[in-house]
Formats: C-alpha cells, sequence, structure tokens
C-alpha cells in the first residue's frame, strides 16, 4: 500500500516537473516570437526613417561617391557615440523611466521572457523619435554648410541602428554570430555582469576612448 503511494506521488511529481518544463517551453517559445516581431517593425522603421530619406535625397540631389562614403562613416562614428551617450548616461540614470525600462532588460537575462526585453526599441514611435532627435539637427548643419553628407549619414543610422538590435538580438538569445562578432557577446555580457562599463554592444569605440572597457567591480 504504502509503495503504491509512493509511486502514485513519484508519477505526479514528475508529470508537474513535465508541465513546468513544458509551460517554460512555451512561454519562451511566444516571448520569442514578440521579441521577433518587435525586431522586424523597428528594422522596417529605422529604414523608412533613414536609409528610404537618405537615399531619396541621394538621387534628387546627386553627391559623388566621396561624398556618400565620407557622409556614411561619419554617420556610423556618430551613432556609435549616440549609443554610448544613450546606454551610460540614459538608461543607467538611477530612477527614471528610461533606467526602469532597461532594469526590467537586466533582470530577464536566462529568463523565459528575456526575448521580449531585448530590444532597444520598444515601439515604431520610439525608433521614429531617436531618427528625428539625431537626423534633423544633423541634416540642419548639412544644408547651413553646405557638406552634402546627408545622405550618407541617414543611410549609416539606420545600418547601425539594425546592426546594433540584431546583434545585441543574438548575443542574449544564443544565436550564430559571424566570425568577426563572436567576441561581442564576451564582451556585452560582461556588462551585464558589472553594468558600469562596456556601453558599446558591438563596436567598442566610445568605451575605449572613454576608457570604460575594464569590467569594473
Amino acid at each position: 500500500m504504502q509503495r503504491t503511494q509512493d509511486q502514485s506521488q513519484g508519477k505526479e511529481t514528475q508529470l508537474s516537473r513535465w508541465a513546468s518544463a513544458d509551460r517554460a517551453a512555451d512561454i519562451t517559445t511566444t516571448s520569442i516570437a514578440r521579441g521577433r516581431a518587435v525586431k522586424k517593425v523597428n528594422a522596417l522603421t529605422a529604414c523608412l526613417c533613414g536609409a528610404l530619406p537618405g537615399i531619396g535625397l541621394g538621387i534628387f540631389q546627386p553627391i559623388g561617391v566621396g561624398k556618400w562614403l565620407i557622409g556614411f562613416i561619419a554617420g556610423f562614428m556618430w551613432a556609435n557615440a549616440f549609443e554610448y551617450v544613450y546606454h551610460r548616461f540614459l538608461l543607467h540614470l538611477p530612477k527614471t523611466f528610461f533606467a526602469q525600462r532597461h532594469l526590467e532588460h537586466h533582470a530577464s537575462v536566462e529568463t523565459a521572457t528575456e526575448a521580449e526585453h531585448v530590444n532597444f526599441g520598444s515601439s515604431p514611435l520610439w525608433v521614429t523619435a531617436v531618427f528625428a532627435i539625431n537626423s534633423l539637427p544633423i541634416a540642419g548643419v548639412n544644408v547651413l554648410l553646405g557638406l552634402d553628407m546627408t545622405p550618407g549619414i541617414l543611410l549609416a543610422f539606420s545600418v547601425y541602428f539594425v546592426a546594433v538590435e540584431e546583434i545585441h538580438w543574438r548575443i542574449h538569445l544564443g544565436e550564430w554570430l559571424p566570425l568577426g562578432l563572436r567576441r561581442a557577446r564576451g564582451y556585452h555580457l560582461a556588462h551585464h555582469a558589472y553594468s558600469n562599463a562596456r556601453f558599446n554592444i558591438f563596436l567598442p569605440l566610445c568605451d575605449m576612448l572613454l576608457g570604460s572597457t575594464s569590467q569594473a567591480r
């Protein structure tokens, strides 16, 4: 009799474990689907806000390959600096709305809902605002000074934003990264261990320039 009860309890425990595992798998699958959907919408929004206007402007007012290239490099460097400033001084500013949302990302690491908190942009409106904040002043300066680099800069903004979100996603979800970016996984995950260092995701230019590559303890 006792043996029968023990066997019954053992089966119930095993079934409970299987049910919990299935539920965790369902949550993870749902979380990945939601996160991936947000990432796709963010990428489309970034292209509509940056690459499309940049290419259109380049067609309407043709510029040489040299200015396209210089503009792209300048825009890429600007985007790297913006990522650093935004991440370090806004997302990690205590007791603010931005910090609260970013803390959700840090707290979700290695949980079933991690994928829902990986994207930097929470909505198309947020992505549009980021592009407006960066693009409008630069476009104005370019027009005033006659630099003709706006098309390349806008294209670079889109490329950098999409790259950051995609690489950040692959780092946290353990997905494939090209050979030249595999070190970015360890570099960024160290930021989650010591959050006052390593604010660039995959290209630590500003981290190196401003001395924040070390894992401060």
